[in-house]
């Protein structure tokens, strides 16, 4: 069942996130992006890690840092010419994460850790 579940969030966020333009008006609005090292702290940033990790990259401590950094306040969508959900992307991907990938939640940085 659990497994049924992460294949329909995949999907969800494959979905979502692949209709991402990356024309970076999410980012002017994102309270993360300025405490961030890189853009991968900014919406942009963020969905261009969850198509990576839907796609089986590997996680590294920084893309982890970068999810779980999202404080989900939706600003991105306010500004994004397609409404696309940034928030229901995170939380699905850390959803797969928690459920099928929780090994890694160790290598999260202490800095972000139960942020969101």
């Amino acid at each position: 069942m659990q497994a049924v579940l992460s294949e329909r969030l995949k999907a969800a966020v494959l979905d979502e996130a692949s209709r991402c333009l990356y024309c970076g008006f999410c980012e002017a609005v994102c309270p993360t992006l300025q405490h961030g090292v890189h853009r991968g702290y900014g919406p942009r940033g963020r969905v261009n890690i969850t198509l990576g990790i839907v796609s089986g990259e590997r996680i590294t401590p920084e893309a982890l840092a970068s999810i779980y950094s999202c404080l989900l306040c939706g600003s991105c969508i306010v500004k994004c010419p397609l409404k696309i959900n940034v928030p229901d992307i995170i939380r699905n991907i850390r959803y797969i994460l928690n459920s099928e990938r929780s090994e890694f939640l160790s290598e999260v940085p202490v800095r972000v850790r139960g942020v969101a």
